[in-house]
């Protein structure tokens, strides 16, 4: 009897478990009349990328119901990374389908991330720490470019863009050769 019971309790809380993330569900996928049409594709900016840096930028944007951007508005991401977005954003297409109010507010993630299985000519090479503040960094220039083009994905409110880590060489590498 008391295992009767504790699988009957065991299969309600899996019932109210599965209602709950249903709901959720339902309401993250709830239609707000907006849908991203066309996507600009994002640039990653060539000193974020030397520099590393990666990760999630959301933006807050405002479509008007022709479909236009009124207003697009930095809610969190690095400082490096918000002008490709924001370019993005306000190049791209929507689509307004019903929208009551004049103007509709849409949550768009950016997501910027760097392949770390690039091949700088041979050897793997490091950034300097000193780079990060923009100081000499070796010969990075002569270094042979990444062939891979950048990835650009897209679902309902998030796009992500994936490009080779640059190759930069360090001072050790470079006073080393020569």
């Amino acid at each position: 009897m008391r295992r009767h019971l504790f699988f009957l309790t065991l299969q309600l809380v899996a019932t109210v478990c599965l209602i709950g993330s249903v709901e959720r569900a339902a309401a993250q996928h709830s239609p707000s009349g907006v849908v991203l049409a066309e996507l600009y594709p994002p640039v990653y900016p060539p000193l974020a990328r030397q520099a590393h840096i990666s990760g999630d930028v959301r933006i807050l944007v405002g479509i008007r119901r022709d479909g236009s951007v009124v207003s697009a508005e930095l809610i969190s991401g690095h400082q490096m990374l918000k002008s490709a977005a924001l370019e993005s954003v306000q190049k791209s297409t929507f689509e307004c389908r019903g929208c009551a109010e004049e103007v509709t507010s849409y949550s768009l993630t950016y997501t910027f991330s760097l392949r770390d299985d690039v091949d700088c000519g041979g050897r793997r090479l490091r950034r300097s720490a000193k780079c990060l503040y923009l100081w000499r960094c070796g010969d990075w220039r002569s270094l042979p470019s990444p062939s891979r083009r950048p990835e650009v994905t897209q679902s309902e409110n998030h796009i992500t863009l994936l490009v080779d880590s640059a190759c930069v060489e360090t001072s050790s590498t470079s006073s080393a050769g020569g």
